[in-house]
Order: C-alpha cells, then sequence, then structure tokens
C-alpha cells in the first residue's frame, strides 16, 4: 500500500484521486482504481492523534450507534445482507448467508489520503473465478459481518458495515459488533465527475455535521 498521506482542503474532489497520483502500488496505471471508499474518523481518537501524531497509521472510523440512527432515518435502505468473508493475500471469498451466493474478488489498495476527519482509500477492485481462492487452511482470516447499503445513485452508496463478534478469531461470538460507516464510489470513465464530487460533499457534510452533534 502506498504511504499515508495528509490532505488539508476542506472539500473532497474525487478526480485528484483518479488522476492525481502515480501509481505506485502493484504496478499498473492510475486507470486501475475503480472504487473509492471515504471513511468518517472518530473525532475524539482523532483530536488525540493530532496531538501524538499518527501512531503507527492507526485510525479509528467507528461509529457510534446515535449515528446509526440517524442513518435509518435520512436515508433509505436499499439491503441489508450477512456475509462471512475468508481472506487471501488480495483476494476474498464471501458467502451471502441468506441465500448461499459465493463469489471470489480482489482488492488492491493503491492510495490512502487523510482529509480533515475523513480517510479516503483508493482501491483496484475485481471479481475473480471461484477456483482462485486457495483452500481454507491457507487463509488469513475469518470475518462475519453485516452490511446496510442505502443506495444513493448508480455509482454512489452510503455503507454501514457491523462486524460481529470476534472477526480474527472467525468465532463469530464475544466482544461487541464494530460499526463502521463509508461512502463507497465505484468509478467509471464516463460519469459526471462535477455532479459525483457534489453529491460525495453533501453526504460528507451532512454526516460529519450529525458526527460532532452526537
Amino acid at each position: 500500500m502506498s504511504q499515508l498521506v495528509s490532505s488539508k482542503s476542506g472539500t473532497l474532489d474525487i478526480n485528484k484521486y483518479i488522476t492525481g497520483f502515480p501509481s505506485v502500488v502493484g504496478g499498473g496505471s492510475q486507470e486501475d482504481i475503480n472504487l473509492i471508499e471515504i471513511y468518517f474518523i472518530n473525532r475524539g481518537i482523532r483530536e488525540q492523534q493530532g496531538q501524538q501524531g499518527l501512531q503507527e497509521n492507526v485510525i479509528d472510523v467507528s461509529v457510534k450507534n446515535s449515528l446509526e440512527t440517524f442513518i435509518d432515518n435520512y436515508y433509505k435502505k436499499s439491503r441489508v445482507e450477512k456475509y462471512k468473508s475468508y481472506t487471501h493475500n488480495e483476494r476474498i471469498y464471501t458467502y451471502e448467508l441468506s441465500n448461499d451466493n459465493q463469489y471470489v474478488s480482489s482488492k488492491i489498495k493503491k492510495h490512502m489520503d487523510i482529509l480533515d476527519n475523513i480517510l479516503v482509500i483508493c482501491s483496484k477492485n475485481n471479481k475473480q473465478p471461484n477456483y482462485t481462492f486457495p483452500c481454507t487452511n491457507e487463509i488469513d482470516s475469518i470475518s462475519e459481518y453485516i452490511i446496510k447499503e442505502y443506495k444513493i445513485s448508480n455509482r454512489i452508496s452510503l455503507i454501514l458495515r457491523s462486524d460481529v463478534g470476534d472477526s480474527d478469531s472467525g468465532s463469530g461470538d464475544g466482544g461487541e459488533d464494530i460499526k463502521t460507516l463509508y461512502i463507497e464510489y465505484r468509478h467509471s470513465n464516463n460519469v459526471d465527475i462535477d455532479k459525483i464530487n457534489e453529491t460525495i460533499n453533501k453526504i460528507i457534510r451532512k454526516i460529519l455535521y450529525q458526527a460532532s452533534h452526537a
């Protein structure tokens, strides 16, 4: 993964992440990026890190239950699904637990950026044939989680992910759920990038305002 870059501008420009950086991870060109995820940094932890520095690049992006309540009331859910995923290097084998649908994808992180209270992660994400995933005794981790998707447009969704119990052990029990909120943008070269920027920044302002008053 490329090094963490800290930005100071108050407005997110998606075009910057598509064309503004040389590709330094995994080879290929900047056009490889087709997925941008925008996470909301926990404000209390962020203030501590501002005093002590970013220790080992650990950033808290967990959210409070009160913010989830606001999201449920303000945005319209398009789906709620429970998953179990197995990870090996950049490949992820995912099961949809409600219908036993299975698929493999690869996700290679290209860039990370901090913009005030948001974390931006840019990736190359592609579906892979199921047979490309190795046998399960070679996996790196197992996670079980619930995804609430609030679809904003064909390419933009607000995602609330709840990781169930202790995801590292794969047991699915013990400990509280960890909830993470992020905007998912699936890039295409033929989009109206100005409209994309307007939509994403509107969501960011709304969420950050609500989080600051939670």
